[in-house]
């Protein structure tokens, strides 16, 4: 049951997580919201594109990671399988946060409130939630991309830093359809911009890398280094 929260009269910290906050889009963000839509009806082809644009470019992620990885197993480099599982959990606990912090708020897809049809009706997937409010596509990709940002500036690589570059614009792009689409608000990919930096800068500090790196990552390394030795027999040099 959603419920809006009064937090002058509810000190019941308990009772407050427990309930859901319902939002509404400010006035000044539906204003642009309609604009978009106006370029939209106007463009034929953005129109065509845009639910296209609205999820395709998920796959470039995982096909990134493992390609980086493959690299990394035939150039020999363990380092570099650290820091592509760096970028794996970083964009991990960006989204695990996120979700987290959707449970707490509720915020119909404007294609609902705008329609005014059923939100079943109305989802581009089955398994789309009727909450639109942060959206994980922009968390995903924009926690990607700063990851990315960090690997190469940490390591000095000017390869990811153009990577980055590339992820950027393809954050904006994917994350701009999903409101041409109606899926999400302009707020619901702007709500967590601290969020998108803030995951991956905590978990390049030190101890918290290390201790990332030692107990979760390594472990995982040298269990695939096993597996490719014993059905390929080719060594790699151990983390």
């Amino acid at each position: 049951m959603v419920k809006t929260i009064n937090l002058f009269f509810s000190l019941d910290i308990f009772n407050l997580i427990m309930h859901t906050i319902q939002l509404i889009e400010p006035s000044r963000w539906m204003n642009i919201l309609n604009r978009w839509l106006d370029i939209q009806n106007k463009y034929e082809w953005i129109m065509n594109l845009a639910p296209t644009f609205a999820d395709i470019f998920v796959i470039v992620y995982p096909i990134f990671l493992i390609s980086v990885y493959f690299y990394a197993i035939i150039k020999k480099k363990p380092v570099i399988k650290q820091w592509a599982f760096y970028i794996f959990f970083a964009t991990f606990v960006a989204v695990l946060v996120n979700i987290w912090i959707q449970t707490f708020f509720y915020k119909e897809r404007p294609i609902v409130v705008l329609n005014q049809v059923e939100a079943e009706e109305t989802i581009l997937h089955d398994i789309l939630p009727t909450s639109s409010f942060p959206s994980d596509h922009a968390v995903v990709s924009m926690a990607f991309a700063i990851a990315t940002l960090l690997w190469g500036i940490y390591s000095k690589k000017k390869l990811f830093t153009w990577c980055w570059i590339l992820l950027i614009i393809i954050s904006f792009i994917m994350t701009t359809c999903r409101i041409l689409t109606l899926v999400h608000w302009p707020t619901d990919i702007l709500a967590w911009l601290g969020l998108w930096i803030l995951i991956p800068l905590i978990l390049m500090i030190r101890p918290i890398r290390y201790a990332l790196i030692r107990y979760i990552i390594n472990p995982i390394i040298r269990f695939e280094q096993w597996v490719i030795d014993n059905l390929f027999n080719y060594q790699q040099p151990k983390v």
